[in-house]
């Protein structure tokens, strides 16, 4: 008859689960979860610079044709700096011309920043522009 006691005892004690396998469950699925919100919020961050670098090249592609469409009259070497409203936000330019071997080609530098402060643009175009005398 003991023998049966203690089976029965030994077999409730195997239904459940100990108040640390509990916690250590919860500390796996808290670091998972945390590691996933990571990875959305990085995902998130990398979609918006992506979009900001693509408003950026459109703003340097539209200042190149701007540029290509008005015959810049001769001269030097230039460095100006210019505005653009695209997307409901104002882009920073800044267009330096080199004069090249062919005194008829200048070349430009275009670049564009979100903020005229910055450091590195967002869009960096190189064009060749054909000049009049």
């Amino acid at each position: 008859m003991a023998m049966n006691n203690q089976r029965g005892i030994h077999q409730n004690r195997m239904q459940g689960m100990t108040l640390i396998e509990v916690l250590v469950a919860l500390v796996i699925v808290a670091v998972a979860l945390s590691a996933a919100i990571r990875s959305v919020n990085a995902g998130a961050l990398n979609t918006d610079y992506l979009k900001q670098k693509s408003f950026a090249h459109w703003v340097a592609m539209n200042e190149v044709a701007e540029q290509q469409a008005v015959e810049l009259k001769g001269g030097g070497a230039s460095n100006e700096w210019t505005e653009a409203e695209m997307a409901g936000h104002t882009w920073h330019i800044n267009a330096k011309a080199v004069v090249t071997d062919d005194k008829s080609v200048l070349r430009v530098e275009t670049s564009v920043y979100r903020e005229r402060g910055d450091k590195s643009a967002l869009a960096n175009v190189v064009s060749f522009v054909g000049i009049r005398p």
